[in-house]
C-alpha cells in the first residue's frame, strides 16, 4: 500500500470555489488498483452542502522548488459528501482523481 497526504490550497464544489481555512487530500493506492481518496475541509464560514456525489476541484500542494516557491497540482473528481459538522466537510472520492501523479505516493 502507497499513500500520500496533502495539504490544499483552494478547493471548488463545482462552479462555486469554497472560502478555506485549511483542507488536506488524503490519496491511498492498495494493490496497484484504483486510487481511494478523502478530502477533510475547514472552511472559514459554514458552507451548506447537499447529502449527494459532487464535483470537485482541488489545487494541492506537493512540493516547494529550489527558489522555496511551492508547487502545486490540479485534480479533479467526483465525490460523496460523508458529512459536514459546522465548517468541516468530509468527501470520499466516487471516481477517479483526474490529474493526480502517482509519483507522489510513497
Amino acid at each position: 500500500m502507497r499513500h500520500v497526504q496533502l495539504t490544499v490550497a483552494t478547493a471548488a464544489l463545482g462552479p462555486r470555489d469554497l472560502p478555506l481555512r485549511h483542507g488536506t487530500l488524503q490519496v491511498v493506492e492498495r494493490d496497484a488498483g484504483p486510487l481511494d481518496w478523502e478530502l477533510v475541509l475547514h472552511t472559514i464560514e459554514f458552507e451548506p452542502v447537499a447529502n449527494a456525489v459532487h464535483p470537485l476541484t482541488i489545487v494541492a500542494i506537493t512540493g516547494a522548488d529550489d527558489d522555496g516557491r511551492l508547487i502545486t497540482s490540479d485534480v479533479e473528481g467526483e465525490a460523496l459528501l460523508v458529512r459536514g459538522v459546522e465548517h468541516s466537510i468530509v468527501f470520499r472520492g466516487h471516481s477517479d482523481l483526474r490529474g493526480f501523479d502517482r509519483h507522489l505516493l510513497a
